[in-house]
């Protein structure tokens, strides 16, 4: 496996009522920096959320798709993917014809810059928010099953896979609707992300995170690392520092050993964005927003559970 950290803009979901303006040490610095930050604190990849590349003008992102690239094999980097969740299932035909088109972008800029993947939810929910009160599930799921065989079918033509994120909430919110959204769906290049703090709050319930992760195997891309507290809440994405949650980092270690994965497990801190105990950030709404904290300490928690980059050299330590 190689270990990539997850780049974020300012405000990456716009406004988003529960964490207001949300800003990190990172959120205004070029891409160029920040990959250069990745590569000195001993990552093997960057990832990167798509506002921050929709934030490049258009009259420099020409040039930034040549440039990018090279650095990143300067800097012995690989791209793992683009996060660009998107209305897929929507009672209102226009914000879903946008949230298509927009993951359709992404996927150009990942064919562009050499991104291997680009991960998604099932946006905007289902359960939370209710969408059920408009859509019947039945129509729900054609609209995401369509949504995704759109999207991969773009995908392909670009080299580019699309990663589908189970989420609570989400209409795909079990193993098992994801496994046939997959089947049905029925394209090569459709993938399967894991979040951690996802699996260990609302997977486990109803299933063993190991079987899951088995159950899944080969269909997994993206593992995406964080520590997560289950809240009273539908979604319970309430985001705590590395070990203050739920997690078992040495068992998802040992279950992705076990199916021989060698995608990418991402560094992926959430809880910048600080919101109340609603959910978002951290649960005391206190956000750790020091990005170079992050990195370094992110990495030097998970080596204790074997997640080691594959990248040669002696990684920074230390508080930048």
């Amino acid at each position: 496996m190689k270990l990539t950290f997850e780049v974020w803009p300012n405000m990456p979901w716009g406004r988003l009522e529960a964490a207001g303006p949300a800003w990190n040490s990172w959120g205004d610095k070029p891409l160029i920096w920040c990959a250069e930050r990745v590569a000195e604190y001993g990552y093997d990849g960057i990832d990167v959320i798509f506002a921050k590349i929709q934030e490049i003008p258009e009259e420099e992102y020409s040039d930034f798709t040549e440039q990018f690239p090279d650095t990143l094999r300067e800097l012995g980097l690989e791209f793992g993917y683009i996060g660009a969740h998107s209305t897929f299932i929507s009672p209102r035909r226009f914000d879903r014809e946008a949230g298509i088109a927009g993951f359709k972008k992404a996927v150009d800029a990942a064919a562009d810059l050499g991104a291997s993947s680009v991960c998604t939810l099932l946006g905007d929910g289902y359960y939370d928010p209710p969408l059920n009160i408009l859509l019947s599930r039945k129509e729900a799921w054609n609209q995401a099953v369509s949504a995704v065989d759109e999207v991969a079918a773009y995908a392909a033509d670009k080299g580019v896979n699309v990663s589908i994120e189970l989420l609570q909430g989400s209409l795909v919110n079990r193993v098992p609707l994801l496994l046939r959204l997959i089947e049905e769906v029925g394209r090569d290049n459709v993938r399967a992300t894991v979040d951690t703090g996802t699996f260990y709050t609302t997977v486990k319930p109803f299933m063993d995170v190991r079987e899951a992760i088995k159950e899944i195997g080969e269909l997994i891309d993206i593992v995406h690392v964080k520590d997560e507290i289950g809240l009273p809440s539908i979604v319970q994405t309430n985001h705590t520092w590395m070990g203050g949650g739920v997690v078992n980092f040495a068992e998802v270690r040992e279950s992705l050993d076990e199916i021989g994965f060698s995608g990418y497990c991402s560094v992926e801190w959430e809880g910048w964005q600080a919101g109340g105990n609603i959910g978002v950030g951290e649960p005391a709404g206190l956000g750790l927003a020091d990005f170079d904290r992050v990195a370094v300490e992110a990495r030097e928690f998970l080596e204790d559970f074997g997640y080691k980059a594959l990248r040669k050299g002696e990684a920074r330590t230390g508080q930048a």
